[in-house]
């Protein structure tokens, strides 16, 4: 079983694309070696279980703090056909992904497997937590994508990362973010998610 998120910008065209499609590849980047951005503002990328809600949530920190935001289906299956590219591979993974990316409509993440008890846990926590990310500013945004990165880290540590000089400055901030509600999310649709 993998995971494959299908997913675009939201008003790409609002911030130069040389400001924000790195940004969008490093933070991909991080996380696996397969993906495809497209038509400009368009990607996809094959993700482990364990790992695809914390890229998942990692992609949207990095486009907050460029002030947009990104829509994002999120599928688990198999991948039968295995391309050079992953738009050209072909399995359920993929077909959940799409659905659930053409199924969006309000929502900024939607989440699609052969488990409707599992999708339903994981369509009521998931736009909850992408709720919490539309309040976000850029520096809460920065702070967040650093939290995720070093997830051990304390939080004086991740004031020397931020070149920030108070400890309480990642305090307010991961604390106004909703980091540690949004983290008992992911954690725990991961959890049910590996215990398929």
């Amino acid at each position: 079983m993998i995971a494959i998120i299908s997913g675009d910008i939201i008003k790409s065209r609002s911030v130069d694309p040389k400001v924000w499609v790195p940004g969008l590849e490093n933070a991909i980047g991080l996380y696996t070696e397969k993906f495809d951005i497209f038509r400009g503002d368009s990607f996809q990328a094959e993700l482990t279980l364990e790992n695809v809600l914390t890229a998942t949530f990692y992609i949207k920190a990095a486009m907050r703090a460029f002030n947009l935001d990104v829509r994002i289906g999120v599928g688990i299956g198999t991948k039968d056909y295995h391309a050079p590219r992953i738009k050209n591979s072909f399995g359920s993974a993929l077909i959940h992904s799409g659905e659930a990316f053409e199924d969006l409509k309000k929502e900024t993440i939607l989440f699609k497997s052969a488990y409707p008890k599992l999708d339903e846990l994981c369509n009521v926590m998931l736009p909850l937590a992408a709720e919490l990310t539309t309040r976000w500013t850029t520096n809460m945004a920065e702070t967040v994508k650093v939290a995720f990165q070093h997830e051990d880290a304390s939080q004086a540590e991740l004031a020397k990362m931020l070149d920030k000089k108070y400890q309480s400055q990642v305090s307010t901030e991961l604390q106004k973010a909703g980091y540690a509600k949004i983290k008992r999310a992911l954690d725990y649709c991961t959890k049910e998610i590996l215990a398929l």
